[in-house]
């Protein structure tokens, strides 16, 4: 049967990326394992030319999914650009290849390469450890902003939680990751992916920062506010067990501030990202 492999390269590959076959990147050993999924393990490339991270998927199971639909890189790139053109207040990671490998038409493995954001920290575990930070209160304000534009803009961007942010601190310039679905529908989004916004709005935010994050946001959802307020409410249970976890894999440190922080891409797979 007929196997064939598809890379696209939307940047520069660095070296020694830019010699590697599909089959190089798809099988490189070594690196940091940083996330260990069901379908989905990310690993972590330290190079000359900088620092990246490997998205390995690897479909086991033969479904009609995997046949006619794009891929899940694929869908993540398009979904990054959506996010881009939407000119929101934050950036994307800057995506340096995809690929994929069919049989026939059916699905076998995928890949996405990414580079680092110097000197970022996920944006989850900077609200929560931060508390006295000097940068907090630039780096809420940009939360906010990107809160009040998303609304706007009627946009419904797939786990909008603060782990799929990153920040780098002494910009706080924002970065978004791994998102599989961005699209208009106002419905939507308030059903979900503003509610999850609001649900780590109220678990990472102080008082201050919740009524701030309120005055702003409420003129905008009008009488649609107190509906995302009750359904962000049946978020916070399961958001609060990922913050409590992700504070135990990465416990604070007194030098924690002044440390560079990496971006980090996750899976959809139910653990902390």
């Amino acid at each position: 049967m007929l196997t064939r492999t598809r890379i696209t390269t939307p940047g520069t590959l660095p070296e020694p990326w830019r010699q590697f076959t599909y089959n190089d990147i798809i099988h490189r050993r070594g690196g940091q394992l940083v996330n260990d999924g069901r379908s989905c393990r990310v690993h972590r490339f330290p190079d000359e030319r900088g620092t990246c991270y490997l998205k390995r998927y690897l479909y086991r199971k033969i479904h009609w999914r995997h046949c006619w639909e794009k891929s899940q890189v694929v869908r993540e790139f398009e979904c990054l650009e959506k996010v881009r053109q939407a000119k929101l207040g934050c950036r994307i990671i800057e995506i340096l290849a995809y690929g994929e490998r069919r049989r026939c038409t059916v699905l076998l493995d995928a890949f996405l390469l990414s580079r680092e954001v110097p000197d970022s920290r996920r944006l989850s575990l900077f609200l929560a450890t931060g508390h006295e930070d000097p940068r907090r209160p630039a780096i809420v304000e940009k939360v906010v902003a990107l809160a009040a534009q998303v609304m706007e803009k009627q946009l419904a961007i797939t786990d909008l939680f603060f782990r799929n942010l990153v920040v780098v601190p002494t910009t706080a310039e924002l970065y978004l990751l791994d998102i599989q679905q961005c699209h208009r529908n106002r419905k939507k989004a308030l059903r979900k992916s503003w509610a999850q916004l609001w649900a780590d709005i109220e678990l990472f935010f102080t008082p201050a920062e919740r009524q701030l994050a309120g005055d702003r946001l409420g003129p905008i959802l009008g009488p649609a506010f107190p509906e995302l307020r009750r359904r962000a409410r049946l978020f916070i249970p399961k958001e609060r067990k990922r913050k409590e976890l992700e504070l135990k894999q990465s416990p604070p440190r007194p030098s924690e501030l002044d440390e560079p922080v990496t971006t980090r891409l996750f899976a959809e797979n139910g653990m902390v990202k």
